[in-house]
């Protein structure tokens, strides 16, 4: 699949809930991955405002803020809901799961799958 600027939207879409998610459940005081994840979300809205069409170059800013937000020890992969909220759902961490892998399924593609459109 070749992703283009109707994508990166669809992308945007997903950080959004994402990003949603989270702060609903830390109201205290935001992880370290949040930030990546507000970072990308701010950038795509960035790129499609000014109308630009090298997505290839905005592909690396996100692959780089996606790889920082799996940064050992304090990555998203050591996050754990039902440590920080003992009482949580266990459907809430599948959800928080699946949010995740809604995002990250647009870099497990490839830079070389980013094309223009």
């Amino acid at each position: 699949m070749r992703i283009g600027k109707g994508e990166l939207g669809d992308l945007r879409d997903e950080l959004v809930r994402l990003t949603d998610f989270i702060r609903i459940m830390e109201t205290d005081e935001l992880p370290y991955f949040y930030r990546c994840f507000d970072a990308m979300k701010n950038n795509i809205e960035i790129f499609l405002c000014i109308g630009s069409t090298d997505i290839e170059d905005l592909y690396i800013v996100l692959e780089r803020d996606w790889k920082a937000s799996h940064m050992m020890f304090i990555g998203v992969q050591d996050y754990d809901l039902r440590e920080q909220h003992p009482n949580i759902d266990p459907m809430m961490c599948l959800y928080f799961a699946r949010l995740l892998a809604e995002v990250g399924k647009y870099f497990e593609r490839g830079k070389n799958e980013f094309v223009k459109n």
